[in-house]
């Protein structure tokens, strides 16, 4: 009543005085929402100095200098927060709030009062903004390390074994810095080496591992880079020398580091990379790999280790093993041991022949085989050339042209270069690979690129979706596209400076260039066989003549790469080429493109991350155009309204990064006010006919309420009021929607949304209002999620529950394949689901007759219900952060102990800032089955939790390897008690426990306190211990950690070795001493060499 009063009264003031007395009326009327705001405000700004900290503690964890202007924020903000609360505390405050019973306001008070509110948010608002570099909205847990195994060729053989064995041996010795495997190509001496690296980091040989990739034509600065970005963040200089100080300082900060420089041709100036000197002050040690003897002894390597043939015991298992158990029968092992013997003992050639060959059974096939390499393999050759012969075997035994035509494009790219599969799905667009759509075309790639790394002709890239080729194979595929049928030349092992001088341009189909700093281009250039060229640029160089595709008619691929940025206008003569069906023009700095509009037959245009400003109007003449690709064009200001109305065959469009949809556009340089941006209602008319769409649109109001896309094999990659974040560079991807809008409400007109979240595999929510559940009614049955694999919400204020059913509704489960679920910032939810009924799941009598007695408190409690943990079998990692009303993750309370296996794919739980959690496993049954393969678990600032697990649920988690606990100020054990565990003498196991952190943890004073349990620790080697004035002791009984060589402090970074070899004994001797509350400096971090990375 009384704010209802004051706001008439404030607008009839407002309209009747001037706006300054309005503004100041304004104070009183406002003075609650001013004070509300206000404590919102202190708790926001509260939250984000609670996610700064932990950033500084990861940086001090990883040696990292924290700048002081993160201090001097942080000292501003404890001020701030101080203030505030001591205003917001004044006896002022509360007793403004209502005079009289509330009929009588203090308006002076008021006024003074809300003006303070306003100016102490104010000053919040600018620290929270200048915090904002200094922490993400959230603290994502740290990704597991993929961990290591034996891959690619390498095999356990004993002629390897003890290769590795004495490297290993080589590498500790303290007066060999440096060391290298050498043999010929092919004889498996970079499987050797990432063998090595696996045996370093399991026996924890080095601090570091660091990987580059030299090959013949080694670039220095790209060997700094990836050696770097090991070892911390990527270097911005481009000066050699500069960087080369920076990884030096790198690899002496690091200490103890294991550089791999794989693929050695010839001489390496380690100087000039900035790896001699650290090796010098024996911060780090050096493994190569090179085919050339010489070139190690001219670098001073002190131990080469030769790489030889495998025996012949060896070369037959694994020609066994990669061609498949039907070579073992009667009729065909004869025929099968000659072809291995063709193969030569070479590893690569059994690969590559054994898988032409694999799973064959037909006898005359072998036989024909077998004839093949007899010639193609003179008995004079070395065993080098035995390798080509037995590649380009494989290569003539591909079964289809299509298959034989993406290998031989992939020798297109440079030297250990990862080749996109999109760049040969598009080529294959154009080659007619199939008649059907771009996508169909692209499922057919992927599967011939998959048959030939089954073949071993191809390898895996580094990154999802791009593949590799060994440089031994593309030798080999060079060789076989220079010859005449083929018509290729390939020149990519330097840059070149003028054009190559050759007479038979008039009979190549294919041209891959690296062009450098061009000095020279021909005047006329004749190629009337032209079908693809490629040009790559990575320095600037003149622009093209523009006679430059005078010659080249036929042309129907071409691809213009310039990383240096130096490609500003495309030559004029691009509007002869009426024949060209795909232009890519990735990385350039085009300004005009106007010209493209010409080319009528165009189906492919690439533009991807290019610095392009402006689509104009003539692009909307490509009426053929299938695919338009502006991936990561920043710069884009402006698609011109009718562009898009124009392309009526598109199939697919990628614009990830445009935010002006149909908003007016400033274009710099003419000062022109242009109102007419493109506008999704353009693609209304041939919506039905999209089969990829990946867009960014800014808000909601972008999307046309008419917009339907009926296409059974649609997919997308649709962004609304999130700004876009480049996660996966793929065109592969699931569908995904990431969808912010302010008030549920605004969804309702919009039915074309409701389809994108049913269909939606990768789901992000961001609806800040008005939205209790994100599925419910009986009415929306038909749009639950029926592919969802990744669900992220956050930032929903009023949100409860998931999904709510009514009463006579069963929807089908939502969750069936869910494997990552994250909720952040959740301040209201309460669970996944407010109905025992809600989910098709079948109850056993036992669990119905508990329903009503748990269904109540269920509900009230736990994320997950006892009901509904069986619906989520696929579920591998969760998240929740900032969901201040949760009380237990999991309600094992009905739960049938003997049908239970419940969260057996579970491998990352993180749980932070969950005031009112209780319970992560509420009590169960004390056998149930469940929760194996958990890998990580991370519990920061839990206030009401008291302990972690009870021994039932310890003895579960067999697979753990790292507990992570952090500010949870009530916990007084991690491992609490059990009621009826007394007598239970078991032995707790944690068999893959690595790493332990206790921190901030005011309360503990013990791992576990009783004395019923001994505990097994056999691979922890890292506890990490600090803010625990508390801690008494470890366990009161024995624990067996062999691998453990001492206690850290978190904060001072001190190692305490330890004592008498018990960890009990060690804390006991830290408690006497200093204590983990105020630890200084027993001992210096360096006692701790081989001390593991913090993840990021």
């Amino acid at each position: 009543m009384e704010s209802c009063i004051l706001t008439i009264v404030g607008k009839i003031v407002a309209d009747l005085f001037s706006p300054l007395i309005g503004e100041q009326f304004g104070y009183i009327i406002s003075y609650q929402s001013n004070i509300a705001i206000l404590e919102d405000k202190i708790r926001e700004l509260s939250g984000k100095e609670k996610a700064v900290q932990r950033s500084i503690d990861e940086a001090q964890q990883e040696r990292k200098e924290v700048p002081s202007e993160v201090q001097t924020w942080q000292a501003n903000v404890e001020k701030q927060i101080e203030e505030a609360q001591k205003f917001l505390q004044e006896e002022d405050v509360e007793a403004s709030r209502m005079c009289l019973n509330g009929w009588c306001p203090d308006l002076k008070l008021r006024y003074s009062l809300s003006k303070e509110a306003q100016k102490n948010t104010q000053a919040i608002d600018d620290l929270l903004k200048k915090g904002g570099k200094h922490d993400r909205v959230y603290n994502t847990p740290p990704p597991l390390e993929v961990r290591s195994s034996p891959t690619g060729w390498f095999k356990d053989f004993e002629s390897r074994k003890s290769t590795i064995q004495d490297v290993l041996d080589a590498l500790k010795n303290d007066k060999i810095d440096m060391v290298a495997l050498c043999g010929m190509g092919g004889i498996g001496k970079t499987e050797m080496a990432k063998e090595i690296e696996r045996r370093v980091k399991s026996e924890n040989l080095f601090h570091k591992v660091a990987i580059a990739v030299v090959s013949q034509k080694p670039s220095l600065t790209k060997i700094q880079g990836e050696l770097a970005e090991m070892l911390g963040p990527k270097l911005e200089a481009e000066s050699l020398h500069v960087r080369a100080n920076e990884l030096y300082s790198r690899l002496t900060k690091n200490k103890n580091v294991l550089v791999i420089l794989d693929d050695v041709w010839e001489h390496l100036d380690l100087g000039a990379i900035g790896v001699i000197d650290a090796v010098k002050q024996k911060s780090c040690k050096i493994l190569l790999t090179s085919r050339n003897e010489e070139a190690c002894n001219a670098m001073r390597i002190q131990k080469i280790f030769p790489v030889g043939l495998l025996s012949e015991e060896e070369a037959w298992n694994l020609f066994v093993e990669i061609a498949g158990d039907c070579i073992n029968t009667s009729d065909l092992i004869s025929i099968a041991k000659k072809v291995a013997e063709e193969c030569a003992r070479l590893p690569l050639a059994i690969a590559i022949v054994g898988g032409a060959l694999r799973n064959k059974s037909d006898k005359k096939e072998w036989k024909a085989a077998l004839q093949q390499l007899i010639i193609s393999n003179p008995k004079n050759i070395s065993g080098q050339q035995k390798v080509y012969s037995n590649i380009e075997f494989s290569y003539n035994y591909l079964e289809s042209d299509e298959a034989k035509s993406c290998f031989l494009l992939c020798c297109l790219y440079p030297e250990d270069f990862n080749v996109p599969i999109e760049d040969l799905v598009r080529y294959g667009v154009v080659k007619r690979f199939l008649m059907g759509t771009v996508e169909q075309t692209r499922e057919l790639v992927h599967t011939i690129v998959k048959n030939l790394i089954r073949s071993n002709l191809l390898l895996d890239g580094d990154w999802m979706e791009y593949v590799k080729m060994h440089d031994v194979v593309r030798d080999v595929a060079i060789s076989i596209a220079s010859r005449d049928e083929n018509g290729f030349m390939v020149v990519l092992h330097e840059e070149l400076e003028e054009w190559p001088q050759n007479d038979r341009f008039d009979s190549y189909t294919t041209i891959s260039l690296l062009l450098g700093e061009m000095k020279w281009h021909p005047t006329e250039l004749k190629c009337p066989r032209l079908q693809l060229l490629r040009l790559s640029r990575f320095n600037h160089s003149k622009t093209f003549p523009d006679n430059l595709f005078d010659g080249m008619k036929e042309l129907k691929m071409l691809s213009l790469q310039d990383r240096g940025s130096s490609l500003t206008t495309l030559p004029p003569s691009i509007q002869i080429l009426q024949n060209l069906r795909m232009l890519n023009l990735e990385f350039c700095c085009l300004g005009d493109v106007s010209a493209i509009g010409t080319l009528g037959n165009l189906e492919i245009l690439d533009f991807s991350y290019s610095k392009i400003e402006e689509l104009p109007l003539e692009i909307g003449k490509l009426s053929r155009l299938k695919l338009l690709d502006m991936s990561g064009c920043r710069s884009l200001k402006r698609i011109a309204a009718g562009v898009l109305s124009g392309l009526s065959r598109l199939e697919e469009l990628y614009v990830d990064g445009f935010r002006n949809w149909g908003r007016t556009t400033t274009m710099e340089g003419n000062g022109e006010v242009t109102n007419n941006n493109a506008s999704l209602t353009e693609l209304i008319p041939y919506s039905n006919q999209l089969v990829v769409l990946e867009i960014s649109v800014p808000s909601i109001s972008c999307l046309p309420k008419e917009l339907y896309f009926s296409n059974s094999n649609f997919r997308f990659r649709i962004h609304i009021g999130i700004d876009y974040v480049l996660e996966n560079e793929d065109y592969l991807f699931e569908n995904t929607l990431r969808l912010k809008v302010e008030d549920a409400s605004d969804l309702g007109e919009y039915r074309e949304i409701r389809s994108l979240l049913k269909k939606a595999v990768d789901l992000t929510l961001n609806i800040v209002k008005n939205l209790k559940h994100i599925w419910f009614e009986k009415e929306q049955k038909g749009i639950l999620p029926c592919s969802l694999k990744n669900l992220t919400i956050y930032g929903s204020r009023d949100l409860e529950y998931l999904l709510e059913a009514t009463s006579d509704s069963t929807p089908p489960n939502p969750f069936h394949l869910l494997r990552s679920l994250e909720l952040v910032n959740l301040p209201r939810l309460i669970g996944i689901c407010n109905s025992t009924n809600s989910v098709e799941i079948t109850l056993t009598k036992e669990e119905e007759q508990n329903v009503s007695e748990t269904e109540n408190q269920a509900k009230m409690l736990s994320l997950f219900q006892y009901n509904l943990i069986e619906s989520l079998t696929k579920l591998e990692e969760l998240v929740a952060h900032r969901c201040d009303s949760l009380e237990a993750i999991f309600e094992l309370e009905g739960l049938n102990a003997e049908e239970s296996n419940i969260f057996n794919n579970l491998t990352m739980l993180s749980l932070e800032d969950l005031p009112k959690l209780l319970h992560i496993w509420k009590k169960g049954p004390r056998d149930i089955k469940g929760f194996n393969y958990l890998r990580f678990l991370q519990v920061w600032g839990c206030d009401s939790l008291k302990c972690l697990f009870t021994p039932s649920i310890a003895k579960l988690l067999v697979k753990l390897e790292k507990i992570d606990v952090h500010r949870c100020n009530e916990m007084e054990e991690i491992l609490g008690k059990e009621l009826g565990e007394e007598e239970n003498r078991d032995v707790i196991a944690f068999p893959l426990m690595k790493t332990l952190e206790l921190a901030d943890l005011q309360k503990l004073e013990c791992f576990y306190s009783e004395d019923n349990h001994a505990f097994e620790w056999p691979s922890l080697d890292n506890i990490t211990i600090g803010g625990c004035p508390k801690l008494k002791m470890f366990v009161s009984t024995s624990t067996n950690t062999p691998k453990l060589k001492g206690v850290l402090h978190m904060k001072s970074r001190t190692f305490q070795p330890m004592v008498e070899g018990d960890l009990n004994a060690t804390i006991q001797h830290i408690i006497k001493g200093k204590g983990f509350d105020q630890l200084d400096e027993f001992y210096p971090s360096s006692m701790f060499p081989q001390l593991p990375r913090r993840a990021a």
